[in-house]
């Protein structure tokens, strides 16, 4: 009898090992649907954002505006650098199987990842050529004025006179 109940315990044994195995491979593929469909839609957005006027060029466009509009300045043109892309943050959830194994997954509302914060990209520099820029009064207009509106330190700012 003892034959019969080490095969039966085997039998058990296996039967679970196998349901372990199928419940990693199901979640498996979740997490792969998952992540497909947030990487297509990353991909969508990528697009989307090539066609239309990056950040960048935004931001850089409306400070030259803003900046010519100060008494004395005369034509204004802005270079901006950048340390980093900027950052999405999408909520994850964990989950812990019975096995204790530890699955992190992007959290979907309605087939969309919700994003927490889109954090913009770090200034690292601030590049300033004006027409009137000779005149220290409008100088210091301009580099106190692209600190207020950009929130950076103003020693990042470089003010030249243009031609």
């Amino acid at each position: 009898m003892s034959e019969k109940a080490e095969a039966k315990g085997l039998k058990k044994l296996k039967s679970a090992k196998l349901l372990e195995i199928m419940i990693a491979l199901i979640v498996v593929v979740i997490v792969a649907i998952v992540l497909y469909n947030f990487l297509s839609d990353r991909n969508k957005d990528a697009d989307a954002s090539a066609q239309a006027p990056d950040y960048e060029t935004e931001l850089e466009t409306q400070l030259s505006a803003a900046l010519s509009e100060i008494e004395g300045a005369g034509n204004v043109t802005v270079m901006i650098s950048f340390s980093d892309e900027g950052e999405t943050v999408i909520a994850m959830e964990t989950k812990t199987l019975e096995d204790g194994t530890v699955i992190t997954a992007p959290v979907l509302v309605d087939g969309e990842v919700v994003v927490l914060e889109v954090k913009k990209p770090e200034i690292s520099g601030v590049l300033i050529v004006a027409e009137g820029a000779d005149d220290l009064a409008v100088r210091f207009d301009l580099i106190s004025a692209a600190a207020s509106v950009l929130d950076i330190n103003q020693s990042l700012i470089k003010v030249y006179a243009g031609k």
